[in-house]
């Protein structure tokens, strides 16, 4: 597919088939179709378009990539003024804690005035996949690594970061818990059925979702379960939820069915995530073409059979701007609880436009949402806010040294202090 072909699809489809359109019209096209030409490069096509879907302004939910593109392999913290590399793979060059100054001979903010419309959100502290992306078309990058300015060049990796899904034991009363995704079915269930049957024994569960770069909602259902209080059911919780509505193009539902169709596919999928999307293809089946319709959930969904345990007493959360989608979600539900505390800094904040579908375009990839959650309407959303933390913990390179967020929850719960 010609890449001016591809442009104006994806024009057509963030007018008509995105669930943004009540709210975020973006800029004009045309100033991008004069630029578009069917010989340009790849590097200078992805260019293009993503600068013209920021400014729609969501994050992560809309996007477009180069399918043949290597992997970055490092991971970025912008602080203030100053970006730090926050974990990296070896073959990169870089590492963990260095400061990049400049790119290309260019100071950051000479970087940040020249490609400021590239940038989705309009909080800094968003940009740093934006960076990531710069820094990885650099040819030369300066950086501060242990108080030497140096230059080097920063090479694609082999392999993605890693993603962590583990448990272990912290003490008698205390277990750490990371989840690095809500996607891995195989090794989320694995895990649940080591660490879950020692919470009818455990005091206080540390849940590590800083990393967390979502999947899908049923994954952490079982979790959801040890936020009730002793013979609670979720009949008695008040959630915080204003609803949504599911934009139903025909175009939308046919692409949505194709992808469902690679989900069942999956090894070991569970039962849960089945029943979700056998469910959501019965929706999708029956409002097809029907533009927005709002959401409702079956109350058996709420699993009436399930009560609360008196453990564990106490459930921290630790979130970072890093858990976007699911794990946004499953922060904004486990807040709801009262044995819950959120530890940290604000979620990425992505769910104001979800349930995403994919355009395959060949060598390219675009992904869009095709609902919208009713919160908008109430000047509720989470858009450059993300889910607020109970205690919120400014990063700092302190971060670099020990777990800061980390240590203040064992200090919370060694001085008895909880919500």
């Amino acid at each position: 597919m010609k890449k001016t072909a591809i442009f104006e699809d994806v024009v057509s489809i963030m007018t008509h088939d995105s669930s943004t359109i009540k709210d975020r019209k973006g800029c004009d096209p045309e100033p991008f179709r004069e630029n578009i030409t069917d010989d340009m490069t790849d590097d200078a096509f992805l260019y293009q378009v993503k600068t013209y879907l920021a400014s729609f302004g969501v994050i992560g939910h809309v996007s477009f990539r180069d399918k043949k593109a290597s992997q970055k392999g490092f991971l970025l913290r912008i602080n203030g003024q100053k970006l730090y590399v926050e974990e990296a793979n070896e073959d990169t060059g870089l590492q963990v804690g260095d400061q990049i100054l400049g790119l290309d001979g260019s100071d950051l903010d000479q970087i940040a005035s020249l490609h400021k419309d590239y940038f989705i959100s309009k909080n800094p502290e968003r940009h740093y996949r934006e960076w990531a992306d710069l820094v990885s078309q650099s040819t030369s990058v300066t950086l501060l690594r242990e108080g030497i300015e140096k230059s080097i060049e920063v090479v694609p990796s082999r392999e993605p970061i890693q993603d962590h899904i583990f448990w272990k034991r912290l003490d008698d009363e205390i277990l750490y818990l990371r989840l690095d995704n809500f996607m891995d079915e195989k090794a989320i269930s694995r895990v649940y059925q080591e660490c879950l049957p020692m919470m009818t024994e455990i005091k206080f569960l540390l849940i590590d979702v800083r990393q967390n770069g979502g999947g899908t909602d049923s994954l952490y259902i079982p979790l959801l379960h040890l936020g009730l209080e002793k013979d609670q059911g979720y009949e008695g919780i008040d959630w915080d939820d204003d609803g949504m509505e599911i934009l139903y193009t025909e175009r939308n539902v046919d692409l949505r069915l194709k992808d469902f169709e690679n989900w069942m596919q999956q090894e070991e999928i569970s039962p849960e995530t089945v029943k979700l999307l056998e469910d959501m293809r019965e929706d999708l089946l029956r409002h097809r073409g029907e533009g927005y319709v709002p959401y409702k959930e079956e109350s058996e969904e709420f699993f009436p059979e399930v009560r609360g345990s008196h453990y564990p007493e106490q459930i921290f959360i630790l979130s970072d701007i890093y858990c976007a989608s699911s794990g946004d979600n499953f922060v904004h539900m486990m807040k709801q609880f009262k044995k819950v505390t959120v530890v940290g800094r604000p979620t990425l904040g992505i769910l104001d436009y979800s349930n995403c579908c994919t355009v395959d375009y060949d060598n390219f990839c675009l992904m869009f949402p095709t609902s919208r959650c009713l919160s908008v309407d109430q000047g509720k959303g989470m858009t450059d806010q993300g889910v607020l933390p109970d205690i919120e913990i400014p990063w700092t390179p302190t971060h670099f040294e020990r777990d800061v967020d980390l240590d203040k929850c064992l200090e919370l719960i060694h001085q008895g202090t909880v919500k």
